[in-house]
């Protein structure tokens, strides 16, 4: 069989969880049976250069807006010029032109991919669900994601498949002077700390994590909470911690490089979205060997086996998330514990090695079953 050129579609190639997971997934790839193809919509970003470095050949489509309609002619032109044979998109745009302008361009596979539950609006399902039968598979990254592709886009339970996300488990299973960290970042060798890794807006509920910091560190004293990242609800976040009195206690640290070694150096994750697909940075965690307090919503309770590596408690509820953090703040031992088996359950089901391998095997069943030689 001849080698399959593959398109990976996605908006833009910005840093996030699934630009990462692409990212991952297209370097991966066995070279002795796919060429691939990164492309996005709109512009390049840190994605882009790091596939580039790479040696994977990265196309923008330079989209203006979402009125550009000249986007989906020079899609089409990319998909005919490298005679693609699998076109797998990411995310609601890509995915809608991949399969309008994919079926026009005669691509022989086309599948869709679902990172979320879709809290984008009701037209957004509704096209999903009109233009649905155009592919061929859709893959969500958790069964909760693709019981809500069954439900809410009607598909048929055959055409849907879970792939979870893996995690680079080199890059999180590193040894690092926790100390100097700490250092680094204004805490001291005797904080608790909790850390959280998240982009700044509504969904990742970052503001019931402060609500909870309060109430931990009334008893607590010695506990410090991390944020890691930005977005566009960072200056009022920062003004509820100060409200609350929280200056010494929430550091906001913004975007940053060094995540892995922020992880290791710190004693419990907190990730208190309000929804999610699957989160990969709560599969970092848990590679780092960190217990993760977390809300039970979507995918999340797929990653974190609740009493076991961690603790899930209720979206929106900053009391039961604080009664939480408490429980881990409380109890070294269990903390190790229960940090030393999410590494393992990670290791053994989440690995890169595992989401690369079934994207492989589901891009050969469909291409075997289309005829594609």
């Amino acid at each position: 069989m001849r080698k399959l050129n593959v398109l990976e579609l996605t908006t833009t190639l910005e840093v996030g969880g699934t630009e990462r997971m692409l990212s991952y997934l297209a370097r991966g790839l066995d070279a002795a049976k796919f060429n691939v193809t990164v492309a996005c919509l709109k512009h390049g970003g840190p994605i882009a250069d790091e596939l580039s470095r790479a040696g994977v050949s990265v196309v923008s489509l330079r989209m203006k807006s979402k009125l550009d309609y000249a986007v989906a002619f020079r899609l089409y032109r990319l998909l005919r010029e490298r005679r693609i044979d699998i076109l797998h998109s990411y995310l609601f745009h890509a995915n809608l032109l991949s399969r309008i302008v994919g079926r026009l361009a005669r691509v022989p596979v086309i599948i869709s991919s679902e990172r979320t539950m879709g809290f984008e609006g009701r037209h957004r399902l509704l096209i999903n669900r009109l233009t649905s039968p155009l592919a061929d598979a859709y893959t969500g990254n958790s069964e909760a994601v693709r019981q809500f592709m069954i439900s809410e886009i009607g598909l048929p339970e055959g055409r849907s498949v879970v792939i979870h996300n893996g995690v680079d488990l080199k890059r999180f299973d590193i040894e690092v002077d926790r100390n100097a960290v700490r250092k680094r970042l204004g805490l001291s060798p005797t904080d608790v700390v909790c850390a959280s890794v998240a982009r700044l807006d509504e969904q990742k509920g970052i503001s019931y994590l402060i609500e909870a910091a309060r109430k931990v560190v009334e008893e607590k004293p010695d506990t410090r909470f991390i944020i890691v990242g930005d977005g566009p609800l960072r200056k009022s976040l920062e003004g509820l911690s100060t409200r609350l009195g929280l200056e010494e206690h929430v550091l906001f640290l913004g975007a940053r490089i060094d995540v892995a070694e922020i992880l290791k150096a710190s004693d419990v994750f907190v990730l208190p979205s309000l929804w999610e697909g699957f989160p990969n940075v709560v599969l970092e965690a848990m590679a780092s060997g960190l217990p993760v307090v977390a809300t039970k919503t979507s995918g999340t309770p797929e990653a974190v086996a609740d009493g076991d590596t961690g603790l899930l408690v209720e979206p929106k509820d900053a009391q039961g998330l604080a009664e939480a953090i408490r429980t881990m703040v409380s109890d070294e031992q269990q903390r190790r514990a229960m940090g030393a088996r999410g590494k393992k359950r990670v290791m053994e089901l989440f690995s890169l090695e595992k989401m690369i391998t079934a994207n492989e095997e589901l891009y050969l069943r469909l291409a075997g079953r289309k005829g594609v030689t």
